[in-house]
């Protein structure tokens, strides 16, 4: 039965969709990843983007659009999803800025129709060096989806002191701590997920508790007992935590993954707008700058540190005087300034 605001595939004989999520305010950060998926596009793939949402405004959404013109393989379409978690109450807290938008992976199954076989989820806060479209090739037969390992969360499991092994073991009751994923990279069998949950178990589920890691607990959850197929670090790559706390075999994929990476993934605090130590800022910023939305990105982050800036460079930005490259490397420098002078009040 087809269900309010579902999807079908954009091109013929193509039953594989790559998702996303977002509100108004995280619009301009996913442009930049994006973009980054837009420009390794390979003429004999076709890419049906979608991108699910509560309160993205026309205006964003247009622009989005947007950026797809001049490429007739690439498809991007917008869903309202806001009326399937009416009455839902998902927990948010623990994580700075963590928002509900997460929680709307769960609905890709329901979403989706029935023609669509796969769907790559991808978090917004991401960066593709490379075309994605071989991911949606990957083997899912006895698999209810597939993803990356949490590298950093695993590491902290085996950390002494660490805060997730009791929880990953009493609570989630994990099989295989090991092979536990993250939830910012999801490929989706979508046949097999829809005949084992319904979009309301699933929801329900997301609900009943406060998940220390929110979503990707409940999906850890779902899929204990192997039925995770386990990718590549290369494809969810962060900045390592602790590297010297995982296992061997581990040690060496997470290396291997900053050898040649496939996706950058700027999780946590590792936000190239917000941390100007950030890994592959650069990479970031030379993206950021192709899309439609880099000027509020920099404006933002003169908003939100008022104390970098003064009235006149906040108006040259503005009349194009000078460009972000001046900005951001004058924010650096004020913010390693202020590093010191913390560092130099604690001695």
């Amino acid at each position: 039965m087809t269900q309010p605001n579902q999807i079908h595939p954009a091109f013929p004989n193509s039953f594989s969709a790559i998702v996303f999520a977002a509100d108004d305010f995280f619009c301009p950060y996913l442009a930049v990843m994006l973009f980054s998926v837009l420009a390794h596009t390979e003429a004999e793939n076709r890419y049906d983007i979608i991108i699910l949402y509560r309160d993205i405004s026309a205006e964003r959404r247009t622009r989005l659009a947007e950026m797809t013109q001049g490429k007739p393989n690439v498809s991007l379409r917008f869903c309202d999803v806001s009326a399937r978690i009416a009455g839902y109450a998902f927990y948010t807290g623990g994580k700075e800025n963590f928002s509900i938008d997460a929680y709307l992976r769960l609905l890709i199954p329901s979403v989706l129709s029935g023609e669509y076989r796969s769907a790559l989820y991808l978090d917004g806060d991401m960066l593709a060096l490379t075309d994605i479209a071989p991911l949606l090739q990957t083997d899912l037969t006895g698999y209810l989806l597939a993803s990356t390992r949490d590298m950093g969360g695993i590491a902290d499991y085996y950390q002494l002191g660490g805060l997730r092994k009791d929880y990953r073991d009493r609570v989630l009751r994990l099989d295989h701590p090991n092979d536990y994923f993250i939830s910012g990279l999801l490929l989706f069998n979508l046949p097999a997920f829809r005949a084992e949950f319904t979009q309301e178990e699933l929801l329900e589920l997301a609900a009943s508790r406060k998940w220390l890691q929110h979503d990707q607990d409940v999906l850890n959850v779902l899929c204990r007992g192997g039925r995770a197929k386990l990718l590549h670090a290369r494809w969810d790559v962060m900045k390592p935590y602790k590297p010297e706390c995982l296992p061997p075999a581990l040690r060496q994929e997470l290396e291997e993954s900053l050898a040649d990476p496939g996706i950058l993934h700027f999780g946590g605090d590792e936000k190239p707008w917000k941390n100007t130590l950030s890994p592959w800022m650069d990479v970031f910023w030379e993206t950021a700058v192709q899309t439609p939305f880099y000027k509020e990105i920099i404006y933002r982050i003169l908003q939100e540190h008022p104390g970098t800036i003064n009235e006149v460079m906040v108006r040259r930005f503005e009349q194009g005087e000078i460009g972000f490259r001046y900005v951001i490397k004058f924010f650096r420098a004020w913010l390693n300034c202020k590093r010191k002078h913390r560092r130099d009040g604690e001695k």
